[in-house]
């Protein structure tokens, strides 16, 4: 053992220190994940009892109390989530995973921890009081907040943080469902949307050691226990198809009514903080005389499985809990929508089997069987996530004969319900704020990008009215092609370039008396600030150019900027292709005093970065400041803000003067330059050299 430990401490220790924090934090935000389900699942069942008596079997006791403590429950409920709407002046409502999704697709992996944990209140709340939706919702949420505030914690970006935030929703939802396997592919499958081998073995990771927290801490547990299951014959798969054909129709549905229950209510004349109450209350009703709708609803779904219901309720049940689950959902409830999902699926699969065995009764399954593949393929027509769906169920049997009618129901159910409905339960509300999902990794890395991240000032406009000579000058000063154009007020007016002007060569008259607006080249692509990379990479395919201009805005039109093919090629290798080295771009002088771009690769441990000079910072010369020789860190650059949305790049010499506000351009390994950026070492330097420091060369 020992022996073999040696090995994996030697490809450790070699690793680069991105990749070491990394590499730890995987299994540390599992384990924060499992212990923070703990909490959660332990405080959710001490709501519960508030509400019903008891933290465990909801529906007995639910069953047990009278029609109007039913009402008053859900009622008292949706205040309680109103109130902290009205407190954390925020909304709570929803499932929370499209939050999770879009974090991702285009904010980095950053996910805000204080919004995450108001939500799982407000989740603690409407589960515990009955609402109609899953305790899930607030363990993948704060698990994927989790992995987001340790790996920004530690200095991690791009996809590293990214699949930091797939291990704590990986973890989150094992934990819920003491599902391991199932966990890591709805990080996979849902969240991320890829299945890249970099992200799978991470999520594994974490996913388990999740699992073992909550198991060793709360039980061995399993949301749903199936009886045994049997495959009759090889001719009952035809009624499996059939089956996932009929909850591709339904999973397609149920997605409408939740969309439409939440348009519904938000055209209501009510405050948003009295909105649960009135959801809740409805809700509260339905389980007057159907109490089964309350909750998560394991316990209804076991009895589904297990043929304890009587076939008329069994065929309420779909439009009731989709109803219940709507009305939750709509008028501002939190949770998760994968429970309600599985309890829809497992009455549909109910009735189907009932009818099929009634039919069939020496071909087919009882009904208990119908059900458990029905959670799967309404999981998987709902998600669009198939592979989820089929092992999540898997993982609860653990039955080999479960795969074939898994495969075959969930298969049919995904692509009819892509047919009907093209997006997920968890994507449409982020397909309509324009939010892309479900590409390419490439494109959703460069669609969560803007281009005001990219682009760089380069070289100064030239304004239309200056002459042609003095454009020219200014052409062969900076070492350029072409220069962008502006009107006097800034206004973006196109692009000169030598080519243009080689027609007055050679004529000194004309380069002085025509304008620069008289040749200006006006039909090219033209960027905003706010364009993702996505679509700017989308224009280049229309020109031939190196650089594209950037303006403001639509209407304002003032350029602010360029944007280089070379700016996107580095920007590619980094967060698409992964490369561990950083790529850095300098400008060198060769003959006749020209400049040249060079992309140069830096040392695995080195960063450039940005360091910004406090308030405080009294003023002093980078001579002063000494940086290489205190701190290993070389600064290369210096920018200044000069005026609104405007600033200044310097060249970094001994003599430049430093001012409060000042950004430092600066390469060097993270911790020497987190160093440098102390505020009161840089003011204790700068304010003055100490006793015992040598005189600076």
């Amino acid at each position: 053992m020992r022996l073999a430990a040696i090995p994996l401490l030697a490809y450790f220790r070699n690793r680069p220190a991105g990749e070491k924090r990394f590499l730890l934090l995987v299994p540390l935000t599992g384990a924060c994940t499992g212990f923070a389900a703990v909490a959660l699942v332990r405080l959710l069942a001490l709501v519960q009892k508030g509400f019903w008596g008891s933290g465990h079997d909801l529906l007995r006791h639910a069953q047990a109390a009278t029609s109007l403590h039913r009402v008053l429950a859900l009622l008292l409920g949706g205040l309680l989530v109103g109130s902290i709407i009205l407190l954390a002046r925020q909304a709570v409502g929803g499932h929370g995973t499209a939050g999770i999704i879009e974090a991702v697709a285009r904010h980095g992996g950053v996910i805000a921890m204080r919004g995450t944990l108001i939500k799982a209140a407000a989740t603690v709340v409407t589960v515990g009081s009955g609402g109609s939706l899953g305790r899930e919702g607030p363990l993948v949420g704060v698990g994927a907040a989790l992995g987001s505030l340790l790996g920004r914690r530690f200095k991690l970006t791009g996809h590293r943080l990214k699949i930091l935030v797939g291990c704590g929703a990986a973890a989150g939802i094992a934990a819920a469902y003491n599902a391991p396997i199932g966990g890591a592919m709805f990080a996979l499958e849902v969240i991320l949307g890829n299945f890249a081998l970099e992200s799978f073995g991470p999520i594994v990771v974490a996913s388990v050691v999740g699992t073992i927290i909550s198991r060793n801490l709360i039980s061995r547990y399993t949301a749903y226990s199936p009886p045994p299951y049997t495959l009759a014959s090889n001719w009952e798969l035809g009624n499996y198809l059939v089956m996932g054909l009929l909850i591709g129709v339904a999973s397609a549905l149920f997605i409408v009514a939740l969309r439409a229950a939440e348009k519904g209510f938000a055209r209501v004349p009510l405050a948003s903080w009295a909105k649960p109450a009135a959801g809740f209350a409805l809700v509260g009703l339905i389980g007057v005389r159907f109490p089964h709708v309350f909750g998560n609803g394991y316990d209804t779904v076991n009895l589904v499985l297990r043929e304890q219901l009587p076939l008329a309720l069994v065929l309420a049940l779909p439009f009731l809990k989709v109803a219940a689950t709507a009305l939750t959902v709509g008028s501002g409830g939190a949770g998760g929508l994968f429970t309600p999902t599985l309890f829809v699926g497992s009455v549909i699969g109910s009735a189907f089997g009932a009818w099929c065995h009634a039919t069939f009764p020496a071909g087919t399954a009882t009904s208990g069987a119908y059900a458990l593949v029905g959670m799967g393929a309404m999981v998987a027509g709902t998600t669009q996530a198939p592979l989820t769906a089929i092992l999540t169920i898997f993982e609860l049997t653990g039955d080999y004969q479960i795969l074939l009618p898994l495969m075959f129901s969930c298969t049919l159910a995904t692509i009819v319900g892509r047919l009907l409905h093209p997006e997920s339960i968890y994507t449409e509300s982020l397909i309509e704020r324009g939010v892309r999902v479900g590409g390419r990794v490439e494109e959703l890395v460069m669609d969560s990008i803007q281009v005001r991240d990219v682009m760089r000032q380069g070289a100064p406009p030239v304004s239309d009215q200056e002459p042609l000579e003095s454009v020219l000058k200014q052409l062969l000063a900076e070492g350029r092609k072409e220069l962008f154009v502006v009107a006097p007020d800034g206004r973006f007016r196109g692009a000169i370039t030598l080519a243009e002007l080689s027609d007055y060569l050679g004529r000194p008259d004309a380069l002085r008396q025509t304008r620069a607006g008289e040749v200006v080249y006006t039909d090219l692509p033209v960027l905003q600030l706010d364009d993702r990379m996505s679509e700017a990479i989308g224009r280049w395919s229309k020109v031939s150019r190196d650089r594209l201009p950037v303006v403001d805005g639509e209407q304002t039109r003032r350029y602010v900027g360029e944007l280089s093919a070379g700016d996107i090629i580095a920007l590619y290798s980094q967060e698409v292709l992964h490369k561990e080295a950083r790529l850095a771009r300098f400008e060198s002088f060769g003959e006749g005093n020209r400049p040249s771009t060079t992309y140069v690769e830096l040392p695995p441990e080195y960063v450039v970065a940005l360091v910004t000079l406090p308030d405080s910072f009294p003023g002093a010369t980078l001579r002063d400041l000494d940086a290489r020789r205190r701190f290993s860190v070389n600064v290369i650059e210096v920018k200044r803000r000069i005026g609104s949305g405007q600033e200044r790049r310097i060249i970094a010499e001994p003599g430049t003067e430093l001012k409060a506000g000042d950004g430092l351009i600066v390469v060097g390994r993270p911790a020497d330059i987190a160093h440098l950026g102390d505020p009161v070492r840089l003011a204790e330097l700068a304010g003055g050299r100490r006793q015992d420091d040598p005189p600076a060369p």
